[in-house]
């Protein structure tokens, strides 16, 4: 049993001697930990790549009042690539009448983004969550304008409600826009945790779209 134990060993390791074992286990260690040393060098050199729905995030955060700090430290990432992905968000369309893209989540999730061309009265979606009473339109894959002024509506207080004036005075609004209502109030409603993070297009200009 002796004889086949180092007989293994000896095939395995090209030696039986005790100090040369030692030297070549002392040298394994030493390669095991500079191999370790590399690949934490190669993937901190790697930048990571965000989703939309992880972008989108980070702008939904921060418009929530979070510092770009702790954005970083939820993202495990540096404050510039914040700055440089909420940048990105910017940047959604290469279509020139396409200047504005509502992002309609539940806290911080991504639920449906909405392309809007108001020169055309054209907007063109995209769902991000399974869950139907989370998206904008439910079920609806293919909205018209008339589905989306009823979802402006919907975020928004009713236009026939008691001291409606009062309210759109207290806003500063000369009077009742659904856009611009919720351009002040995100389209929050109470009842629910969903609103509308508002970001206008800089694709003309410079950037890349992130979807």
């Amino acid at each position: 049993m002796k004889n086949t134990f180092e007989q293994q060993i000896y095939e395995i390791f090209g030696t039986t001697d005790p100090k040369e074992l030692r030297r070549l286990s002392k040298d394994a260690k030493q390669y095991q930990q500079l191999a370790k040393k590399e690949a934490l060098r190669h993937a901190a050199g790697r930048k990571p790549a965000f989703s939309l729905p992880q972008i989108i995030q980070m702008a939904a955060m921060q418009q929530q009042g979070k510092s770009i700090a702790e954005i970083a430290r939820t993202f495990q990432v540096s404050r510039q690539t914040v700055y440089n992905q909420i940048a990105r968000a910017h940047c959604f369309s290469t279509d020139p009448d396409v200047k504005t893209r509502m992002c309609f989540l539940y806290r911080d999730q991504l639920c449906t983004t909405i392309d809007i061309d108001f020169r055309h009265e054209k907007i063109a979606i995209q769902n991000y969550t399974k869950k139907i009473p989370l998206r904008a339109f439910g079920v609806v894959e293919h909205p018209t304008w008339d589905d989306f002024t009823w979802f402006l509506e919907s975020r928004c207080f009713p236009k026939t409600r008691d001291h409606a004036k009062d309210i759109l005075k207290e806003m500063g609004l000369p009077f009742y826009d659904p856009l611009l209502i919720i351009e002040k109030t995100d389209g929050r409603m109470a009842g629910d945790e969903q609103w509308i993070l508002i970001l206008k297009n800089k694709e003309a200009r410079h950037g890349t779209d992130p979807s």
